[in-house]
C-alpha cells in the first residue's frame, strides 16, 4: 500500500496539471479580446474617417452609404457583445484557477503532514526496536 503522503503528492499533481489547462486557456482568451477590441477600433475609425463632401448624392449612393454605415455598425457593436462575453469567460476561467490553486496547496500541505507522521513512526520503531534501550535496562548487563 502506497503511504499517504504519495496519494497526496499525487493529487496536487494532478490539480496543478488542470490549473495548467486554465492558465491555457487564459492566454488564449486574452489574445481573442485583443484581437477583437483591434478589430473594434479599426471599425472605429473607419467610422470616424467617412467623407461627408458637398457634392450632390443619388438615391442609390444614399441608399448604399447607409447600408454600409449599418454594417459597420453591427460589426461595432458585435465586438463590443463579443468582448464583453471574454471578459466574463476570463473572470470565470481565473475563479477556476484559483481553486484549482487551493486544492493544490491543500494537498500538499496534507502530504506534508503525512510525511512527517510517517517520519515519526519511522523513528519510533527505530528506536523501540534498537539494542541500545535493552543495554540500558540492564538485560545484556552481566
Amino acid at each position: 500500500m502506497r503511504p499517504k503522503s504519495k496519494l497526496f503528492e499525487l493529487m496536487a499533481l494532478k490539480e496543478k496539471v488542470e490549473r495548467n489547462k486554465f492558465f491555457k486557456q487564459v492566454k488564449s482568451i486574452a489574445k481573442e479580446i485583443e484581437k477583437n477590441n483591434a478589430m473594434n477600433s479599426q471599425l472605429k475609425e473607419i467610422r470616424a474617417n467617412k467623407q461627408e463632401d458637398g457634392k450632390t448624392v443619388t438615391a442609390l449612393q444614399l441608399r448604399s452609404d447607409k447600408w454600409y454605415d449599418f454594417q459597420i455598425q453591427e460589426q461595432i457593436s458585435a465586438t463590443e457583445n463579443r468582448t464583453k462575453f471574454l471578459v466574463e469567460e476570463n473572470k470565470q476561467v481565473n475563479k477556476k484557477i484559483a481553486v484549482r490553486n487551493q486544492k493544490m496547496l491543500k494537498s500538499l500541505e496534507k502530504a506534508d503532514m503525512h510525511k512527517r507522521l510517517e517520519l515519526e513512526e519511522g523513528e519510533k520503531k527505530s528506536l523501540l526496536s534498537s539494542p541500545a534501550n535493552t543495554i540500558k535496562r540492564g538485560v545484556f548487563n552481566s
